[in-house]
Protein backbone atom coordinates (compact mmCIF):
# COMPACT_ATOMS: atom_id res chain seq x y z
CA UNK A 1 0.00 0.00 0.00
CA UNK A 2 1.12 3.52 -0.58
CA UNK A 3 2.15 5.94 2.00
CA UNK A 4 -0.98 8.07 0.72
CA UNK A 5 -3.15 5.32 0.85
CA UNK A 6 -1.90 4.77 4.36
CA UNK A 7 -2.35 8.10 5.30
CA UNK A 8 -5.80 8.30 4.28
CA UNK A 9 -6.54 5.08 5.39
CA UNK A 10 -5.54 5.89 9.00
CA UNK A 11 -7.29 9.30 8.72
CA UNK A 12 -10.56 7.35 8.43
CA UNK A 13 -9.58 5.07 11.39
CA UNK A 14 -8.55 7.94 13.50
CA UNK A 15 -11.69 10.08 13.05
CA UNK A 16 -14.38 8.10 12.25
CA UNK A 17 -15.92 9.11 15.74
CA UNK A 18 -15.94 12.32 15.01
CA UNK A 19 -18.39 11.81 11.65
CA UNK A 20 -20.36 9.49 13.94
CA UNK A 21 -20.95 11.97 16.23
CA UNK A 22 -20.96 15.53 14.88
CA UNK A 23 -22.30 14.63 11.35
CA UNK A 24 -23.97 11.34 10.56
CA UNK A 25 -27.20 9.16 12.25
CA UNK A 26 -27.86 6.17 12.11
CA UNK A 27 -30.72 7.24 9.60
CA UNK A 28 -28.49 8.24 6.43
CA UNK A 29 -24.98 6.90 7.70
CA UNK A 30 -23.50 9.96 5.85
CA UNK A 31 -19.99 11.26 5.21
CA UNK A 32 -20.86 13.97 2.29
CA UNK A 33 -21.64 17.39 2.06
CA UNK A 34 -25.29 17.05 1.32
CA UNK A 35 -27.31 19.34 -1.36
CA UNK A 36 -29.86 21.19 0.19
CA UNK A 37 -32.04 22.63 -2.05
CA UNK A 38 -36.27 24.14 -2.09
CA UNK A 39 -37.79 21.55 0.73
CA UNK A 40 -34.91 20.73 2.31
CA UNK A 41 -35.42 21.59 6.37
CA UNK A 42 -32.51 20.30 8.08
CA UNK A 43 -28.87 18.37 7.46
CA UNK A 44 -30.27 15.05 7.56
CA UNK A 45 -33.00 15.56 4.70
CA UNK A 46 -29.85 17.46 2.52
CA UNK A 47 -27.66 14.26 3.52
CA UNK A 48 -30.47 11.69 2.17
CA UNK A 49 -31.29 14.29 -0.77
CA UNK A 50 -27.54 13.59 -1.93
CA UNK A 51 -28.34 9.76 -2.35
CA UNK A 52 -31.99 10.81 -4.39
CA UNK A 53 -30.29 13.03 -6.81
CA UNK A 54 -27.28 10.91 -7.41
CA UNK A 55 -29.68 7.75 -8.15
CA UNK A 56 -32.08 10.12 -10.36
CA UNK A 57 -28.63 11.03 -11.78
CA UNK A 58 -27.79 6.94 -12.66
CA UNK A 59 -31.14 6.05 -13.61
CA UNK A 60 -31.30 3.76 -11.17
CA UNK A 61 -34.57 0.38 -11.65
CA UNK A 62 -34.75 -2.29 -9.98
CA UNK A 63 -32.24 -5.27 -10.52
CA UNK A 64 -29.51 -2.63 -11.46
CA UNK A 65 -26.19 -4.08 -10.71
CA UNK A 66 -24.19 -0.88 -8.64
CA UNK A 67 -20.59 -0.02 -7.62
CA UNK A 68 -20.09 2.44 -4.82
CA UNK A 69 -16.71 3.39 -5.36
CA UNK A 70 -15.46 4.92 -2.20
CA UNK A 71 -18.72 3.70 0.25
CA UNK A 72 -17.37 5.08 3.67
CA UNK A 73 -19.53 3.07 6.39
CA UNK A 74 -22.13 2.29 3.35
CA UNK A 75 -24.95 4.81 3.75
CA UNK A 76 -25.72 5.78 -0.01
CA UNK A 77 -25.16 1.86 -0.75
CA UNK A 78 -27.91 0.90 2.15
CA UNK A 79 -30.33 4.06 1.04
CA UNK A 80 -30.69 2.79 -2.90
CA UNK A 81 -30.83 -0.44 -1.95
CA UNK A 82 -33.65 -0.05 0.17
CA UNK A 83 -35.21 2.62 -2.02
CA UNK A 84 -34.39 1.67 -5.71
CA UNK A 85 -34.01 -2.55 -5.14
CA UNK A 86 -30.71 -2.58 -6.78
CA UNK A 87 -27.80 -4.89 -5.72
CA UNK A 88 -24.68 -2.92 -4.73
CA UNK A 89 -21.21 -3.04 -4.08
CA UNK A 90 -19.65 -0.83 -1.67
CA UNK A 91 -15.78 -0.91 -1.77
CA UNK A 92 -13.02 1.16 0.62
CA UNK A 93 -9.58 0.43 1.15
CA UNK A 94 -10.68 1.07 5.62
CA UNK A 95 -11.10 -2.16 7.40
CA UNK A 96 -13.15 -0.18 9.61
CA UNK A 97 -15.48 1.18 7.36
CA UNK A 98 -16.00 -2.14 6.18
CA UNK A 99 -17.20 -3.37 9.41
CA UNK A 100 -19.07 -1.02 10.26
CA UNK A 101 -20.85 -0.90 6.76
CA UNK A 102 -21.32 -4.75 6.85
CA UNK A 103 -23.15 -4.70 10.07
CA UNK A 104 -25.28 -1.50 9.10
CA UNK A 105 -26.50 -3.62 6.21
CA UNK A 106 -27.28 -6.07 8.25
CA UNK A 107 -29.29 -4.43 10.98
CA UNK A 108 -31.25 -2.55 7.80
CA UNK A 109 -32.32 -5.91 6.26
CA UNK A 110 -30.69 -5.25 3.16
CA UNK A 111 -27.50 -7.55 3.34
CA UNK A 112 -29.00 -9.58 1.04
CA UNK A 113 -28.86 -6.89 -1.44
CA UNK A 114 -25.42 -4.86 -0.19
CA UNK A 115 -21.82 -5.99 0.23
CA UNK A 116 -19.19 -4.47 0.76
CA UNK A 117 -15.03 -5.60 0.23
CA UNK A 118 -12.33 -3.57 1.80
CA UNK A 119 -11.00 -3.05 -2.36
CA UNK A 120 -8.78 -0.07 -3.93
CA UNK A 121 -11.43 1.23 -6.45
CA UNK A 122 -8.08 1.92 -8.88
CA UNK A 123 -7.06 -1.33 -9.32
CA UNK A 124 -10.16 -3.60 -8.27
CA UNK A 125 -10.76 -7.54 -8.08
CA UNK A 126 -13.59 -7.24 -10.50
CA UNK A 127 -14.13 -8.94 -14.11
CA UNK A 128 -14.92 -6.17 -17.41
CA UNK A 129 -18.13 -4.91 -17.49
CA UNK A 130 -19.08 -6.07 -13.99
CA UNK A 131 -21.71 -3.34 -13.17
CA UNK A 132 -24.33 -1.21 -14.71
CA UNK A 133 -24.04 1.92 -12.73
CA UNK A 134 -21.24 3.55 -11.00
CA UNK A 135 -20.77 6.19 -8.53
CA UNK A 136 -18.74 8.03 -6.40
CA UNK A 137 -19.66 10.55 -3.90
CA UNK A 138 -16.92 12.32 -2.75
CA UNK A 139 -14.45 9.74 -2.67
CA UNK A 140 -12.71 10.19 -6.13
CA UNK A 141 -10.44 12.68 -4.71
CA UNK A 142 -8.47 10.40 -2.73
CA UNK A 143 -7.19 8.77 -5.87
CA UNK A 144 -3.75 9.77 -6.52
CA UNK A 145 -4.10 9.52 -10.47
CA UNK A 146 -8.02 10.92 -11.27
CA UNK A 147 -7.20 9.50 -14.65
CA UNK A 148 -6.32 5.55 -13.57
CA UNK A 149 -9.25 5.61 -11.53
CA UNK A 150 -11.24 6.63 -14.70
CA UNK A 151 -9.52 3.80 -16.73
CA UNK A 152 -10.70 1.30 -13.76
CA UNK A 153 -13.77 2.66 -13.65
CA UNK A 154 -14.33 2.29 -17.44
CA UNK A 155 -13.21 -1.29 -17.43
CA UNK A 156 -15.93 -2.38 -14.78
CA UNK A 157 -18.32 -0.73 -16.61
CA UNK A 158 -20.88 -2.33 -18.77
CA UNK A 159 -21.33 -1.11 -22.05
CA UNK A 160 -24.59 1.11 -21.99
CA UNK A 161 -23.57 1.96 -18.63
CA UNK A 162 -23.17 5.73 -16.43
CA UNK A 163 -20.61 6.72 -14.13
CA UNK A 164 -21.96 9.47 -11.69
CA UNK A 165 -19.03 11.84 -9.40
CA UNK A 166 -19.81 14.10 -6.94
CA UNK A 167 -16.78 15.90 -5.82
CA UNK A 168 -14.49 18.86 -5.72
CA UNK A 169 -12.77 20.37 -8.61
CA UNK A 170 -10.14 23.77 -8.61
CA UNK A 171 -11.48 26.38 -10.59
CA UNK A 172 -7.92 26.62 -12.59
CA UNK A 173 -7.41 29.85 -11.69
CA UNK A 174 -3.52 31.02 -10.57
CA UNK A 175 -2.94 30.79 -7.10
CA UNK A 176 -1.52 33.30 -4.82
CA UNK A 177 0.56 32.14 -1.57
CA UNK A 178 -2.32 32.50 0.84
CA UNK A 179 -4.81 29.83 -1.51
CA UNK A 180 -2.28 27.49 -1.68
CA UNK A 181 -1.32 27.71 2.13
CA UNK A 182 -5.39 27.15 2.28
CA UNK A 183 -5.71 24.79 -0.48
CA UNK A 184 -2.67 22.63 1.19
CA UNK A 185 -4.76 22.87 4.52
CA UNK A 186 -7.68 21.25 3.46
CA UNK A 187 -5.62 18.13 1.52
CA UNK A 188 -3.66 17.47 4.36
CA UNK A 189 -6.60 17.69 6.94
CA UNK A 190 -9.08 15.40 5.33
CA UNK A 191 -6.18 13.14 3.90
CA UNK A 192 -6.56 14.20 0.12
CA UNK A 193 -3.71 13.56 -2.13
CA UNK A 194 -4.61 16.39 -4.72
CA UNK A 195 -7.36 17.96 -6.13
CA UNK A 196 -7.70 17.98 -10.51
CA UNK A 197 -8.69 21.52 -12.14
CA UNK A 198 -12.23 20.61 -13.85
CA UNK A 199 -11.21 21.57 -17.17
CA UNK A 200 -8.38 18.98 -17.10
CA UNK A 201 -10.90 16.50 -15.71
CA UNK A 202 -13.06 16.46 -18.46
CA UNK A 203 -9.96 16.05 -20.61
CA UNK A 204 -9.39 12.72 -18.83
CA UNK A 205 -12.71 11.38 -19.25
CA UNK A 206 -12.06 12.29 -23.26
CA UNK A 207 -9.06 10.19 -23.23
CA UNK A 208 -10.37 7.14 -20.90
CA UNK A 209 -13.30 6.97 -23.80
CA UNK A 210 -16.35 8.16 -21.73
CA UNK A 211 -19.17 9.93 -23.34
CA UNK A 212 -22.15 12.09 -22.98
CA UNK A 213 -20.67 14.36 -20.56
CA UNK A 214 -23.80 16.04 -18.12
CA UNK A 215 -22.18 18.40 -15.84
CA UNK A 216 -23.78 20.61 -13.19
CA UNK A 217 -22.42 23.17 -11.09
CA UNK A 218 -24.49 22.12 -7.53
CA UNK A 219 -21.97 24.10 -5.45
CA UNK A 220 -24.80 26.36 -3.82
CA UNK A 221 -26.45 22.84 -2.96
CA UNK A 222 -23.60 21.98 -0.59
CA UNK A 223 -22.69 25.57 0.88
CA UNK A 224 -24.93 25.35 3.96
CA UNK A 225 -23.06 22.20 4.88
CA UNK A 226 -20.00 24.00 4.09
CA UNK A 227 -20.78 26.67 6.43
CA UNK A 228 -21.51 24.46 9.27
CA UNK A 229 -18.61 22.08 8.67
CA UNK A 230 -17.07 25.67 9.47
CA UNK A 231 -18.73 26.86 12.20
CA UNK A 232 -18.66 23.67 13.66
CA UNK A 233 -14.66 23.81 13.31
CA UNK A 234 -14.85 27.52 14.80
CA UNK A 235 -16.56 25.93 17.88
CA UNK A 236 -13.81 23.15 18.57
CA UNK A 237 -10.46 24.78 17.38
CA UNK A 238 -9.29 26.25 20.41
CA UNK A 239 -10.22 23.44 22.81
CA UNK A 240 -8.41 21.08 19.74
CA UNK A 241 -5.35 23.50 19.34
CA UNK A 242 -4.94 23.22 23.59
CA UNK A 243 -5.35 19.02 23.48
CA UNK A 244 -2.96 18.69 20.40
CA UNK A 245 -0.37 20.78 22.42
CA UNK A 246 -0.56 18.38 25.54
CA UNK A 247 -0.50 15.27 23.11
CA UNK A 248 -3.95 14.92 24.12
CA UNK A 249 -5.28 14.97 21.06
CA UNK A 250 -4.02 13.30 17.48
CA UNK A 251 -2.12 15.68 14.63
CA UNK A 252 -4.81 13.44 12.21
CA UNK A 253 -7.85 15.19 14.57
CA UNK A 254 -6.37 18.64 14.75
CA UNK A 255 -5.17 18.81 11.29
CA UNK A 256 -9.00 17.58 10.42
CA UNK A 257 -10.32 20.45 12.58
CA UNK A 258 -8.23 22.91 10.58
CA UNK A 259 -9.27 21.68 7.20
CA UNK A 260 -13.00 22.49 7.98
CA UNK A 261 -12.59 25.99 8.57
CA UNK A 262 -10.22 25.98 4.97
CA UNK A 263 -12.73 24.43 3.09
CA UNK A 264 -15.53 26.76 3.31
CA UNK A 265 -12.93 29.84 2.78
CA UNK A 266 -12.10 27.57 -0.42
CA UNK A 267 -15.89 27.47 -1.73
CA UNK A 268 -16.74 30.58 -0.72
CA UNK A 269 -13.42 32.45 -2.89
CA UNK A 270 -14.56 30.32 -6.19
CA UNK A 271 -11.18 28.48 -6.21
CA UNK A 272 -12.60 25.27 -4.95
CA UNK A 273 -15.94 24.23 -7.34
CA UNK A 274 -18.44 21.17 -6.70
CA UNK A 275 -19.69 19.48 -9.69
CA UNK A 276 -21.96 16.64 -10.33
CA UNK A 277 -20.47 14.63 -13.46
CA UNK A 278 -22.83 11.87 -15.06
CA UNK A 279 -20.93 10.14 -18.42
CA UNK A 280 -21.84 6.95 -19.89
CA UNK A 281 -19.71 3.85 -21.58
CA UNK A 282 -21.01 3.33 -24.89
CA UNK A 283 -21.32 4.86 -28.41
CA UNK A 284 -21.43 8.93 -29.69
CA UNK A 285 -23.83 10.73 -27.87
CA UNK A 286 -24.71 14.19 -27.86
CA UNK A 287 -22.15 16.28 -25.61
CA UNK A 288 -24.21 18.14 -22.69
CA UNK A 289 -21.32 20.60 -21.32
Amino acid sequence: MSDNKKYTKNYFEKTQSSYDIIWMNRKNLAMHYGFWGSGIRNLNGALLNENKVTATKLGLKKGDIVLDAGCGVGGSSIWMAENYGVKVTGITIVDKQVKLARKYAQDRGVDSLVCFENMDYCNTKFSDESFDKIFAMESMCYAQDKSIFLKEMYRVLKPGGTLVIADAFLDGRVLTKKDKLQLNDWLEGWAIPNIVILKDFFEYLDANSFVGLDDEDVKSLIMPSAKRIYNIGRIFFPFDWTCNKLRLLSDTTFKSTISSLSQYRLFSEGIMQYHLIKVEKKGDVKNNR
